[in-house]
């Protein structure tokens, strides 16, 4: 008699909000965002030396005003996608270690497939314009008339954070990923397009840096741990 009085005293908002917060702490402890960030920006900025590697010509086209030719780095291409590819095996192994630690994981498959997808999906558009140097160009007619803006590595990593930030649920991720493709697309436009200081890598590449720190920070593993 005193068990069941109790039990129907008891308030359904509170409950409800109770299973909340429960809810929120659970996801709270399932993240570890700052990892994937790290693991991009050492990703990003290892990428630097191989701008710097020999060029081979491509194709050239002319319009009614100029003569478009492609470059293209084979360290690049070749570096790009296996780097991504092992980036995200690296994250995907150290989130299910994490979840086996815990015992509470993320739904971190989604994130990992698409960066794979997207790295070789990349590598793919980036070979086609090879032949196809129009597309690649500011007023071209191809389906990569806005220039390389969107047609790169980084925004590729922008893309799938969007898809971590879903897995997730984290509202300040997904902050951050569409800054730092805002990023990535300015500096894609206005930045520099000759050999000299490579901006479209080095801020792209410091947003995942002060991102994964900030995560990390706000975050605070060690004490989780401890």
């Amino acid at each position: 008699m005193t068990s069941g009085t109790a039990f129907s005293g008891d308030d359904p908002r509170q409950l409800l909000s109770g299973t909340r917060e429960l809810t929120r702490q659970v996801r709270r402890t399932q993240r570890a965002t700052w990892f994937p960030l790290l693991a991009l920006a050492v990703v990003t900025f290892a990428a630097i030396p191989f701008r710097y590697s020999p060029h081979n010509m491509g194709t050239c086209a002319a319009t009614e005003t100029a003569r478009v030719c492609t470059a293209y780095s084979p360290a690049l291409l070749v570096y790009w996608p296996t780097a991504l590819v092992l980036a995200y095996v690296v994250i995907a192994a150290f989130y299910l270690r994490r979840s086996q630690a815990r015992g509470v994981g993320t739904r971190v498959r989604p994130y990992v497939v698409a960066g794979i997808i997207l790295a070789l999906a990349m590598t793919g558009s980036l070979l086609w314009t090879l032949y196809h140097p129009l597309a690649f160009t500011l007023d071209g007619p191809g389906p990569f008339s806005a220039g390389p803006a969107l047609h790169s590595y980084p925004f590729a990593i922008g893309l799938a954070l969007v898809v971590l930030a879903w897995a997730e649920r984290n509202g300040a991720l997904l902050a951050l990923a569409l800054g730092y493709s805002a990023v990535v697309l300015v500096t894609a436009i206005f930045g520099p397009a000759g050999l000299g200081f490579p901006v479209q890598l080095v801020i792209p590449g410091s947003v995942l840096l002060l991102g994964g720190i900030g995560f990390l920070l706000a975050q605070r593993p060690w004490r989780r741990a401890a």
